[in-house]
């Protein structure tokens, strides 16, 4: 894989890009197999759309309780 991009504006901005690992997809399909099995709901506290992610992100400072969800469509 290639990954090379112009270094010059993340050093400028002091862009931080951090990768995740995951597990396999077996894995991952007997996960969502139990979520819908057991009927488990995630905390979600509030929606906003994708114009309103500065609101949301000064939204998730204050520490509210759950996720917050920003709607792209």
């Amino acid at each position: 894989i290639d990954l090379s991009f112009p270094s010059v504006p993340f050093l400028r901005n002091r862009i931080v890009v951090q990768g995740i690992s995951i597990g396999h997809r077996r894995a991952f399909e007997r996960m969502n197999e139990a979520i819908e099995a057991l009927a488990i709901k995630p905390v979600i506290d509030k929606v906003f759309g994708f114009d309103e992610v500065p609101r949301a992100f000064e939204h998730l400072e204050k520490g509210p309780f759950g996720k917050i969800v920003i709607a792209t469509a």
